[in-house]
């Protein structure tokens, strides 16, 4: 073989890359921009294997030229995501396009094919010919081009000050394969014009290429480990709401009336289960605040020991458990006002669910207690 990179490295490459490709697949994800990425897996492994059958380093082999043709692919792909997530393009539209440029992609690998075996045939190298240089231009344009536009898109969201910091370092990863490439790109075409650095650069491309599809397909990985996390309840969402839950059944049993109709569309969003479960509570609260009973004596002795900071919010969740328990027996309310839901009053999303999680974390020992 006249590739760079060991065998073993080679294939635990293509195997991971498939391995990932794999799971993409598996997990779904019909948007534009999931089958851009998928596409950009299928290419770029098409690429490593067509690599490990090449029996020399230079364009004359004919798996080097398909290869090539691979590589091409796989950057416009890069081209069309730029531009997707570069501007707000249409989709459809982006989708199209990518369709155009990876005929025109397709057309210059024949021209490649058909140049070499012309040359061949004719008994000339393809790598001392005008015909090679411009091929080599040609094609080393057309990737660094590709690759620029998504390289734009990436410093645009650096720029921008509200970019969370996960995807900043995905941009920056994804600036420094791409450069990685035109590193390479540029001694090759050095080589084809003046002949420096000695030797076939082919193989110094075939090698940034490799390590350019595994830094990709890392980074193109995060969003399936989300999914995964996403999957098996492990996000933050999710173990929230499952902290939430005995609060939430046990005060909406008391006034069920308050829970609201599942939403077929967005009903499975973990975001959105908390959001509810979260409104939810707290319009019980707001319902059995009339049957509050007062603080008491008794109320005192029934609180477990705890923190000067918890007293109050443990007090709050016996008498809640009370409350709930007269309005699921039928009895008249206690009071006629509705006190404050919680002992702190919070003025936004975030400090009231904190609230709702210390009464959570807190309820099931009130339960028993008044129970």
């Amino acid at each position: 073989m006249s590739s760079p990179i060991p065998e073993v490295v080679a294939w635990a490459v293509i195997g991971y890359v498939t391995v990932l490709l794999s799971a993409r697949l598996w997990l779904g994800g019909g948007a534009v921009i999931d089958r851009l990425v998928n596409h950009t897996g299928l290419w770029s492994i098409a690429a490593l294997l067509i690599y490990r059958c090449a029996s020399t380093p230079t364009i004359d082999d004919p798996a080097n030229q398909l290869a090539l043709g691979c590589v091409l692919m796989t950057t416009t792909y890069q081209y069309s995501f730029g531009r997707l997530v570069s501007a707000d393009s249409d989709p459809d539209t982006v989708w199209r396009h990518q369709r155009n440029v990876a005929l025109l992609a397709l057309a210059a690998t024949a021209s490649i094919v058909l140049v070499a075996a012309s040359a061949r045939y004719s008994g000339r190298s393809v790598d001392l010919r005008l015909a090679g240089v411009g091929l080599g231009i040609g094609c080393a344009f057309a990737v660094t081009y590709n690759t620029v536009v998504l390289t734009r898109s990436c410093l645009g969201a650096l720029r921008d000050v509200d970019t969370p910091r996960a995807a900043r370092i995905v941009c920056i990863g994804l600036i420094g394969s791409n450069a990685v490439i035109w590193g390479a790109h540029a001694l090759s075409l050095s080589q084809l014009v003046t002949g420096w650095p000695d030797g076939p650069q082919l193989s110094l491309v075939q090698a940034a290429f490799t390590l350019w599809v595994v830094v990709n397909a890392t980074l193109h990985a995060i969003p399936l480990v989300a999914e995964l996390v996403l999957r098996a309840g492990m996000d933050r969402a999710t173990r929230t709401c499952r902290r939430l839950l005995p609060l939430w059944r046990d005060l909406t049993a008391a006034v069920p009336e308050i829970v609201m109709p599942a939403d077929a569309r967005h009903g499975s969003d973990p975001a959105t289960r908390l959001m509810r479960m979260t409104v939810e509570i707290r319009d019980a609260m707001l319902h059995l605040g009339a049957y509050l009973p007062a603080e008491t004596d008794e109320t005192q002795r029934n609180t477990v020991r705890e923190p000067e900071s918890d007293r109050g919010t443990t007090d709050y969740a016996h008498r809640l458990m009370r409350a709930a328990q007269a309005r699921k027996a039928g009895l008249p309310p206690a009071g006629t006002g509705a006190p404050p839901p919680l002992p702190v009053v919070a003025h936004d999303f975030d400090a009231e669910l904190a609230h709702l999680i210390d009464l959570a974390r807190i309820w099931p020992q009130a339960k028993a207690a008044v129970e």
